[in-house]
Protein backbone atom coordinates (compact mmCIF):
# COMPACT_ATOMS: atom_id res chain seq x y z
CA UNK A 1 0.00 0.00 0.00
CA UNK A 2 1.10 3.25 -1.09
CA UNK A 3 2.47 5.71 2.38
CA UNK A 4 -0.52 8.00 3.22
CA UNK A 5 -0.06 10.67 5.60
CA UNK A 6 -2.07 9.53 9.04
CA UNK A 7 -3.72 13.27 9.59
CA UNK A 8 -5.11 15.53 7.38
CA UNK A 9 -3.12 19.20 6.42
CA UNK A 10 -3.80 22.06 7.99
CA UNK A 11 -6.63 24.41 6.60
CA UNK A 12 -3.92 26.67 5.67
CA UNK A 13 -1.91 23.91 4.07
CA UNK A 14 -4.93 22.77 1.88
CA UNK A 15 -4.06 23.08 -2.37
CA UNK A 16 -6.99 25.08 -3.20
CA UNK A 17 -6.69 24.57 -7.73
CA UNK A 18 -7.35 21.27 -8.83
CA UNK A 19 -7.43 19.10 -5.67
CA UNK A 20 -11.00 17.61 -5.27
CA UNK A 21 -10.05 16.11 -1.47
CA UNK A 22 -8.63 19.79 -0.58
CA UNK A 23 -11.95 21.25 -1.77
CA UNK A 24 -14.19 18.12 -0.42
CA UNK A 25 -12.47 19.12 3.29
CA UNK A 26 -12.47 22.36 2.77
CA UNK A 27 -15.97 22.54 3.22
CA UNK A 28 -16.17 20.79 6.73
CA UNK A 29 -14.98 23.46 9.89
CA UNK A 30 -14.51 20.76 12.68
CA UNK A 31 -10.97 19.67 12.61
CA UNK A 32 -12.37 16.22 14.02
CA UNK A 33 -14.68 15.82 11.17
CA UNK A 34 -12.15 16.91 8.76
CA UNK A 35 -9.41 14.36 9.73
CA UNK A 36 -11.70 11.41 9.73
CA UNK A 37 -13.14 12.10 6.24
CA UNK A 38 -9.01 12.42 5.20
CA UNK A 39 -7.89 8.97 6.37
CA UNK A 40 -11.33 7.31 4.99
CA UNK A 41 -10.65 8.73 1.41
CA UNK A 42 -6.87 7.63 1.81
CA UNK A 43 -7.65 4.17 2.88
CA UNK A 44 -10.38 3.69 -0.32
CA UNK A 45 -7.97 5.42 -2.99
CA UNK A 46 -4.59 3.71 -1.35
CA UNK A 47 -3.10 7.72 -1.89
CA UNK A 48 -3.42 11.02 -0.91
CA UNK A 49 -3.27 12.15 -4.15
CA UNK A 50 -6.69 11.41 -5.45
CA UNK A 51 -7.20 12.93 -9.17
CA UNK A 52 -9.81 13.61 -11.02
CA UNK A 53 -9.23 10.46 -13.03
CA UNK A 54 -9.27 8.02 -10.48
CA UNK A 55 -12.32 9.00 -9.14
CA UNK A 56 -13.98 9.01 -12.35
CA UNK A 57 -12.86 5.74 -12.45
CA UNK A 58 -14.34 4.59 -9.92
CA UNK A 59 -17.84 2.74 -9.78
CA UNK A 60 -19.99 0.99 -7.22
CA UNK A 61 -19.02 -2.09 -7.58
CA UNK A 62 -15.72 -0.74 -6.63
CA UNK A 63 -17.03 0.47 -3.08
CA UNK A 64 -19.05 -2.74 -2.55
CA UNK A 65 -15.74 -4.71 -3.23
CA UNK A 66 -14.00 -1.91 -0.70
CA UNK A 67 -16.31 -2.88 1.93
CA UNK A 68 -16.50 -6.61 1.63
CA UNK A 69 -12.70 -6.34 2.18
CA UNK A 70 -13.09 -4.46 5.36
CA UNK A 71 -15.41 -7.19 6.03
CA UNK A 72 -12.90 -9.81 5.53
CA UNK A 73 -10.01 -8.32 6.80
CA UNK A 74 -12.49 -8.22 10.68
CA UNK A 75 -13.37 -4.30 10.44
CA UNK A 76 -16.02 -3.75 13.34
CA UNK A 77 -19.64 -3.21 11.67
CA UNK A 78 -19.22 0.94 12.87
CA UNK A 79 -16.37 1.57 11.22
CA UNK A 80 -17.14 -0.11 7.80
CA UNK A 81 -20.49 1.92 8.07
CA UNK A 82 -18.42 5.08 8.63
CA UNK A 83 -15.90 4.96 5.93
CA UNK A 84 -18.93 4.41 3.90
CA UNK A 85 -20.34 7.00 4.90
CA UNK A 86 -17.36 9.07 4.13
CA UNK A 87 -17.23 7.98 0.46
CA UNK A 88 -21.12 8.37 0.20
CA UNK A 89 -20.26 12.60 1.47
CA UNK A 90 -17.40 12.77 -1.29
CA UNK A 91 -18.98 11.32 -4.07
CA UNK A 92 -22.11 13.13 -3.33
CA UNK A 93 -20.28 16.47 -3.20
CA UNK A 94 -18.45 15.45 -7.08
CA UNK A 95 -21.59 15.12 -8.49
CA UNK A 96 -23.14 18.29 -6.93
CA UNK A 97 -20.17 19.72 -8.31
CA UNK A 98 -20.75 18.34 -11.99
CA UNK A 99 -17.06 16.58 -11.88
CA UNK A 100 -18.55 13.27 -12.70
CA UNK A 101 -22.02 12.80 -13.66
CA UNK A 102 -23.14 9.53 -11.65
CA UNK A 103 -22.58 8.78 -7.85
CA UNK A 104 -21.20 5.90 -7.59
CA UNK A 105 -22.29 6.03 -3.90
CA UNK A 106 -25.65 6.42 -4.26
CA UNK A 107 -27.35 4.51 -1.10
CA UNK A 108 -29.69 2.39 -3.86
CA UNK A 109 -26.38 0.89 -4.98
CA UNK A 110 -24.34 0.70 -1.97
CA UNK A 111 -26.08 -0.59 1.18
CA UNK A 112 -24.34 -0.77 4.37
CA UNK A 113 -22.31 -3.87 5.63
CA UNK A 114 -23.68 -6.59 5.45
CA UNK A 115 -21.40 -9.93 5.80
CA UNK A 116 -21.45 -11.27 2.51
CA UNK A 117 -20.73 -15.49 3.85
CA UNK A 118 -21.01 -17.03 -0.08
CA UNK A 119 -17.95 -16.74 -2.01
CA UNK A 120 -19.32 -18.00 -5.00
CA UNK A 121 -18.23 -15.76 -7.86
CA UNK A 122 -15.26 -13.79 -6.25
CA UNK A 123 -13.33 -16.62 -7.85
CA UNK A 124 -12.11 -16.33 -11.79
CA UNK A 125 -12.57 -19.33 -13.66
CA UNK A 126 -9.88 -20.47 -14.90
CA UNK A 127 -11.51 -20.86 -18.68
CA UNK A 128 -12.14 -16.86 -18.30
CA UNK A 129 -8.80 -16.76 -16.79
CA UNK A 130 -7.57 -17.96 -20.51
CA UNK A 131 -9.61 -15.70 -22.32
CA UNK A 132 -8.42 -12.87 -20.57
CA UNK A 133 -4.88 -14.30 -21.21
CA UNK A 134 -5.30 -14.84 -24.75
CA UNK A 135 -7.08 -11.34 -25.20
CA UNK A 136 -3.77 -10.10 -23.86
CA UNK A 137 -1.53 -11.87 -26.43
CA UNK A 138 -3.34 -10.10 -29.53
CA UNK A 139 -2.31 -6.49 -28.11
CA UNK A 140 -0.31 -4.80 -30.55
CA UNK A 141 2.33 -3.13 -28.62
CA UNK A 142 4.42 -4.99 -27.45
CA UNK A 143 5.45 -2.90 -23.82
CA UNK A 144 1.83 -3.14 -23.21
CA UNK A 145 1.77 -6.96 -23.70
CA UNK A 146 4.65 -7.96 -22.17
CA UNK A 147 3.92 -5.84 -19.00
CA UNK A 148 0.32 -6.79 -18.59
CA UNK A 149 0.77 -10.37 -19.24
CA UNK A 150 3.40 -9.92 -15.97
CA UNK A 151 0.33 -8.20 -14.17
CA UNK A 152 -2.06 -11.36 -14.84
CA UNK A 153 0.42 -13.60 -13.59
CA UNK A 154 1.65 -11.77 -10.64
CA UNK A 155 -2.22 -11.31 -9.40
CA UNK A 156 -2.79 -14.56 -10.30
CA UNK A 157 0.10 -16.72 -8.67
CA UNK A 158 1.05 -13.99 -6.27
CA UNK A 159 -2.48 -13.48 -4.77
CA UNK A 160 -0.84 -9.54 -4.42
CA UNK A 161 -3.79 -6.65 -4.15
CA UNK A 162 -3.50 -3.92 -6.25
CA UNK A 163 -1.84 -1.88 -4.45
CA UNK A 164 1.00 -4.22 -4.04
CA UNK A 165 1.78 -4.74 -7.50
CA UNK A 166 1.39 -1.19 -7.90
CA UNK A 167 3.94 -0.34 -5.78
CA UNK A 168 6.27 -3.06 -6.44
CA UNK A 169 9.98 -2.28 -7.53
CA UNK A 170 12.57 -4.08 -9.63
CA UNK A 171 14.90 -3.71 -6.11
CA UNK A 172 12.12 -5.51 -4.08
CA UNK A 173 12.68 -8.77 -6.36
CA UNK A 174 15.59 -10.82 -5.26
CA UNK A 175 16.49 -14.81 -4.78
CA UNK A 176 16.72 -16.60 -1.64
CA UNK A 177 18.83 -19.55 -2.43
CA UNK A 178 17.01 -21.21 -5.29
CA UNK A 179 13.95 -19.14 -4.50
CA UNK A 180 12.74 -16.15 -6.23
CA UNK A 181 10.62 -13.89 -3.97
CA UNK A 182 8.97 -10.39 -3.61
CA UNK A 183 9.81 -8.45 -1.18
CA UNK A 184 6.76 -6.29 -0.13
CA UNK A 185 7.53 -2.93 2.23
CA UNK A 186 4.45 -1.75 1.97
CA UNK A 187 1.29 -4.07 2.93
CA UNK A 188 -2.11 -3.49 4.80
CA UNK A 189 -0.45 -5.26 8.28
CA UNK A 190 1.98 -2.08 7.72
CA UNK A 191 4.15 -4.92 8.43
CA UNK A 192 6.60 -5.71 5.66
CA UNK A 193 6.16 -9.35 4.18
CA UNK A 194 7.48 -11.52 1.11
CA UNK A 195 5.90 -13.86 -1.15
CA UNK A 196 7.51 -16.66 -3.17
CA UNK A 197 7.19 -16.16 -7.05
CA UNK A 198 7.02 -19.33 -9.44
CA UNK A 199 9.13 -19.95 -12.14
CA UNK A 200 6.64 -18.68 -14.79
CA UNK A 201 5.78 -15.19 -12.87
CA UNK A 202 9.93 -14.95 -13.04
CA UNK A 203 9.73 -15.93 -16.71
CA UNK A 204 7.03 -13.41 -17.68
CA UNK A 205 8.85 -10.68 -15.37
CA UNK A 206 12.34 -11.05 -17.02
CA UNK A 207 10.23 -11.03 -20.85
CA UNK A 208 8.83 -7.73 -19.78
CA UNK A 209 12.37 -5.99 -18.74
CA UNK A 210 14.12 -7.35 -21.95
CA UNK A 211 11.40 -5.06 -23.90
CA UNK A 212 11.35 -2.39 -21.21
CA UNK A 213 15.53 -1.99 -21.54
CA UNK A 214 15.35 -2.74 -25.52
CA UNK A 215 12.94 0.51 -25.59
CA UNK A 216 14.89 2.54 -23.71
CA UNK A 217 13.08 2.95 -20.21
CA UNK A 218 15.32 2.12 -16.67
CA UNK A 219 14.39 -1.39 -15.19
CA UNK A 220 14.84 0.43 -11.73
CA UNK A 221 12.23 1.81 -9.09
CA UNK A 222 8.40 1.05 -10.03
CA UNK A 223 8.36 -2.34 -12.45
CA UNK A 224 5.00 -1.15 -13.57
CA UNK A 225 4.82 1.67 -15.71
CA UNK A 226 2.22 3.70 -18.42
CA UNK A 227 2.76 3.54 -21.87
CA UNK A 228 0.08 6.14 -22.88
CA UNK A 229 1.05 9.51 -24.02
CA UNK A 230 0.24 11.25 -20.77
CA UNK A 231 1.54 8.95 -18.28
CA UNK A 232 4.01 7.16 -20.48
CA UNK A 233 6.92 6.26 -18.22
CA UNK A 234 5.17 7.32 -14.91
CA UNK A 235 4.21 3.91 -12.43
CA UNK A 236 0.97 2.35 -12.43
CA UNK A 237 -1.15 3.66 -10.22
CA UNK A 238 -3.25 0.89 -8.35
CA UNK A 239 -6.59 2.47 -9.92
CA UNK A 240 -4.86 1.27 -13.17
CA UNK A 241 -4.05 -1.85 -12.57
CA UNK A 242 -7.65 -2.31 -11.77
CA UNK A 243 -8.94 -0.70 -15.47
CA UNK A 244 -6.50 -2.86 -16.95
CA UNK A 245 -7.83 -6.34 -16.10
CA UNK A 246 -11.16 -4.87 -16.22
CA UNK A 247 -10.33 -3.89 -19.94
CA UNK A 248 -9.01 -7.10 -21.00
CA UNK A 249 -12.29 -9.15 -19.27
CA UNK A 250 -14.26 -7.18 -21.37
CA UNK A 251 -12.57 -7.80 -24.76
CA UNK A 252 -12.01 -11.07 -23.84
CA UNK A 253 -16.48 -11.54 -23.14
CA UNK A 254 -16.37 -12.82 -19.46
CA UNK A 255 -19.93 -12.42 -18.65
CA UNK A 256 -18.28 -12.30 -15.07
CA UNK A 257 -17.49 -8.84 -14.10
CA UNK A 258 -14.06 -8.75 -13.11
CA UNK A 259 -11.94 -6.63 -10.79
CA UNK A 260 -8.02 -7.02 -9.79
CA UNK A 261 -9.14 -8.04 -5.97
CA UNK A 262 -10.45 -11.25 -7.84
CA UNK A 263 -7.34 -12.35 -9.15
CA UNK A 264 -6.30 -12.69 -5.03
CA UNK A 265 -9.55 -14.79 -4.73
CA UNK A 266 -8.38 -16.81 -7.73
CA UNK A 267 -5.27 -17.57 -5.93
CA UNK A 268 -6.77 -18.73 -2.96
CA UNK A 269 -9.48 -20.94 -5.09
CA UNK A 270 -6.97 -22.14 -7.40
CA UNK A 271 -4.59 -23.47 -4.59
CA UNK A 272 -7.35 -25.17 -2.35
CA UNK A 273 -8.24 -26.79 -5.30
CA UNK A 274 -4.61 -28.13 -5.75
CA UNK A 275 -4.13 -29.58 -2.54
CA UNK A 276 -2.72 -26.88 -0.35
CA UNK A 277 -3.14 -27.14 3.09
CA UNK A 278 -5.25 -23.91 4.72
CA UNK A 279 -1.89 -22.94 6.97
CA UNK A 280 -0.19 -22.73 3.56
CA UNK A 281 -2.59 -20.96 1.55
CA UNK A 282 -2.65 -18.45 4.68
CA UNK A 283 0.71 -17.82 4.65
CA UNK A 284 0.54 -16.86 0.98
CA UNK A 285 -2.06 -14.66 1.04
CA UNK A 286 -1.06 -13.30 3.94
CA UNK A 287 -4.65 -13.46 6.11
CA UNK A 288 -4.35 -12.10 9.32
CA UNK A 289 -7.01 -14.55 10.70
CA UNK A 290 -6.95 -18.01 9.71
CA UNK A 291 -11.42 -18.07 9.91
CA UNK A 292 -11.05 -16.17 6.52
CA UNK A 293 -8.69 -18.68 4.51
CA UNK A 294 -11.27 -21.62 5.98
CA UNK A 295 -14.41 -19.61 4.54
CA UNK A 296 -12.85 -20.70 0.96
CA UNK A 297 -12.30 -24.64 2.11
CA UNK A 298 -15.71 -24.36 3.90
CA UNK A 299 -17.21 -22.95 0.84
CA UNK A 300 -15.38 -25.60 -1.47
CA UNK A 301 -16.07 -28.66 0.77
CA UNK A 302 -20.31 -27.73 0.50
CA UNK A 303 -19.81 -27.75 -2.83
CA UNK A 304 -17.31 -30.93 -3.62
CA UNK A 305 -19.02 -33.14 -1.21
CA UNK A 306 -22.80 -31.78 -1.49
CA UNK A 307 -26.01 -33.39 -0.88
CA UNK A 308 -27.58 -33.24 -4.10
CA UNK A 309 -24.19 -35.76 -5.21
CA UNK A 310 -26.27 -38.66 -3.58
CA UNK A 311 -29.51 -37.83 -5.08
CA UNK A 312 -30.44 -40.46 -7.85
CA UNK A 313 -33.99 -40.58 -9.61
CA UNK A 314 -35.11 -43.93 -10.34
Amino acid sequence: MSQVPAVAPPRAQLPKINDPLAQFLAGHLAERTRRAYYADLCHFFDSADITLEKIRAVDFHDLVDFRNELAAQGYKRTTINRKLSSLKAFFKMMTAAGLIEKNPADSALVRGYRLEENLTGKAIHKKALQQIAAAIAEQEDELVRVRDTAILYLLTYGGLRRSEAANSSWEDLVQEGAFHVLKLPQTKSGVPQDIKLQPIVIHHLEEYRRVLLANGHSAEGRVFLGFSNRSRGKPLSDQSINLIVKRYALRAGVPQRVTAHMFRHTCCTLAIEGGARPQQVQAHLRHKDLKTTMRYYENRERLTDNASDYIRMG
